[in-house]
């Protein structure tokens, strides 16, 4: 009988997830409250559920009898996966309380102050905390965020105290668990690093630099990195290791953002679930690493294979996105249309773009000749790839 998998979502995001999974035997069952989301196509099944709700996930791998469940490119379904997987005794995921720790900010950043792992300061808050009485012993700027979003949902960067209360409320008013961190802002340039972990240690590592275009804490393209160093991944696994012993975490995925200030990576998020906007693909592209079924392998108690990156290709993921509100006509792409080699479309002529801070068009995937061409090149990807309006 064929074994089922239950994927706590279905974006586009989760497209190579889901095919990765059919590719293993899986039959594939995708949920959300989206029945429009695109990876719905890709499932076998799909069923109407918000992943967000731990109880009503469980509920529905229950009667679906699932052999094993897997998140999409969301905190909230990572968090109601393990707490799912643990519940039924599925494989392949860390117990609640840890899932808690790794994805919800105010958690984290106190087991990381705890254990002496590179972080911001910072302080977190309640909504029922009097702010007050809360000892803010903090530098400016700070930045102000929901402990539960991602995606740069509800982060404002504050420069003086006086301005702290609004930020404050806006990020409480979006936070579904009325909690908020407030953190130190450290000036540096932002990069991903995505690894996997077998018996406590990093057997694949990537790093990427991130791009942002019109909201700046939103990724809205990443590419492999120019920045990258040996001293630099030595000081990131070396933090992963102890967080893998101190929480005992379960082998598979475990991805970090990070900020990079004079060489010294100073951990800013961090997930054990698929990135978005077809991260995955990025990685497979760079190093020949097939990180989708990875993914799915460790969901399902499989043995993650060693992987070492013996020739990294110089490649660019790029989320095509306008800075203001209109009609799509067509997107243009100048010089460099013979360089992207794969891409995926999302609007057509006549899509009207609401909010330009969130919008993407399509995701391309450029291929430059080598390091130097990269170099010279990648910070001309979004004046070079536009999206042209209607008159």
């Amino acid at each position: 009988m064929q074994k089922k998998l239950l994927i706590a979502g279905g974006s586009h995001a989760d497209i190579p997830i889901i095919m990765a999974a059919k590719d293993l035997g899986y039959w594939v069952i995708t949920t959300g409250n989206n029945p429009n989301d695109l990876g719905h196509k890709f499932s076998d099944e799909y069923y109407l559920e918000d992943y967000s709700n731990p109880e009503k996930i469980l509920k529905l791998a229950k009667t679906l009898v699932t052999d094993a469940i897997c998140a999409s490119s969301n905190d909230f379904s990572a968090i109601s996966c393990a707490y799912t997987a643990q519940k039924l005794h599925l494989p392949g995921h860390d117990d609640y309380e840890t899932a808690l720790i790794i994805h919800h900010k105010d958690k984290f950043r106190k087991f990381s102050l705890e254990n002496n792992i590179l972080v911001p300061k910072a302080v977190s808050l309640s909504i029922n905390d009097n702010i007050h009485l809360v000892n803010l012993e903090l530098n400016y700027p700070v930045i102000v965020k929901p402990v539960d979003l991602s995606g740069g949902k509800g982060i404002t960067k504050v420069e003086a105290k006086e301005n702290l209360n609004k930020a404050i409320y806006d990020a409480f008013k979006l936070s579904k668990n009325n909690k908020i961190v407030i953190e130190e802002f450290i000036e540096g340039t932002n990069h991903g690093y995505s690894t996997f972990i077998k018996n406590g240690k990093v057997v694949f590592a990537f790093m990427d630099d991130e791009h942002y275009f019109i909201n700046p804490y939103l990724v809205s393209g990443a590419s492999t990195s120019l920045q990258y160093t040996k001293h630099i991944s030595d000081q990131l696994n070396e933090s992963l290791h102890l967080m893998a012993s101190k929480l005992n975490l379960v082998d598979g995925l475990l991805h970090v953002q990070f900020i990079l200030k004079d060489d010294t990576p100073y951990i800013i998020e961090i997930c054990r679930r698929t990135p978005g906007d077809l991260y995955v693909k990025l990685v497979e592209y760079a190093t020949g690493f097939n990180m989708s079924k990875a993914i799915v392998k460790s969901t399902i108690g499989k043995t993650i294979d060693d992987y070492t990156i013996d020739n990294i290709s110089y490649i660019a993921r790029h989320c095509v996105m306008n800075e203001q509100q209109g009609y799509i006509d067509h997107v243009i792409y100048s010089d460099l249309a013979p360089k992207i080699f794969d891409k995926m479309i999302f609007y057509t002529s006549g899509d009207f773009i609401k909010d330009p801070l969130v919008y993407k068009a399509e995701i391309d995937f450029i291929r430059y000749e080598d390091k130097e061409d990269m170099s010279k090149n990648i910070n001309s990807i979004a004046q070079n790839i536009k999206i042209e309006l209607s008159q």
